[in-house]
């Protein structure tokens, strides 16, 4: 929830305060994200449906020429940025010791490399990603990545189905970086999503992904 039922705004219009039970973060976006769930109350209740009930989806932001588009009724694909939490995690406190014991739970999980901003081309040129344009929902991790301290990010490559005004369904591709952050003793979950399958898009994420927990550690004064 917002501090105080609201958002608790701060000094620019892409900052505010969150409650995760009960305890506070200053949530801030880099420049140019604004935080619009205020300004597209309708897009912002389809998305936080969209996510998996597991989730609860917090904050969501988007260019400020992004936003234009959207309320000018522009359908066009822009990057975003959201946060949630787990719902399931949220009463949980964490430390250094509880948060290293969930990275390596989530690395066992699956088998995933470890991958750098250096290796996005020979990754694209080695993997086949053809199928996520075909198949709507699917799903394919590239990577674990270290963009920040006390973080660690999931790559992913996926292929959803889009629409358009003229009755259009096809599978539109992204990448996503997905963030697992520890903050004020509570994991976040911090999506950065471009619209493009390519890799200077899934680049671009990771870098703005480290730019973005950098700005959250700053703002919360995390040590």
């Amino acid at each position: 929830m917002f501090l105080a039922g609201a958002s608790a705004r701060a000094q620019s219009s892409s900052q505010l305060v969150v409650l995760v039970d009960s305890k506070p973060i200053v949530i801030e976006a880099p420049r140019p994200f604004v935080e619009v769930s205020r300004l597209l109350p309708d897009a912002f209740a389809q998305r936080a449906q969209a996510i998996a009930p597991a989730n609860r989806l917090l904050t969501w932001f988007i260019p400020a020429f992004s936003l234009k588009d959207q309320l000018n009724d522009k359908p066009n694909r822009y990057r975003s940025l959201q946060v949630q939490v787990m719902r399931e995690m949220e009463p949980v406190r964490y430390d250094a010791k509880s948060f290293q014991s969930l990275r390596d739970q989530t690395q066992s999980g699956s088998r995933m490399a470890q991958i750098s901003e250096e290796d996005t081309d020979a990754l694209f040129a080695m993997l086949d990603l053809r199928q996520l344009s075909q198949k709507s929902g699917s799903r394919k991790i590239l990577g674990m990545a270290d963009l920040g301290a006390d973080s660690f990010t999931l790559c992913v490559a996926t292929g959803t189905e889009g629409s358009d005004q003229y009755g259009g369904r096809e599978i539109e591709t992204s990448v996503s970086c997905v963030t697992y952050i520890l903050l004020n003793e509570k994991v976040l979950l911090l999506t950065v999503s471009g619209p493009d399958m390519t890799a200077k898009e899934l680049r671009n994420s990771m870098r703005l992904t480290r730019e973005w927990i950098t700005l959250l550690r700053n703002y919360n004064n995390a040590k």
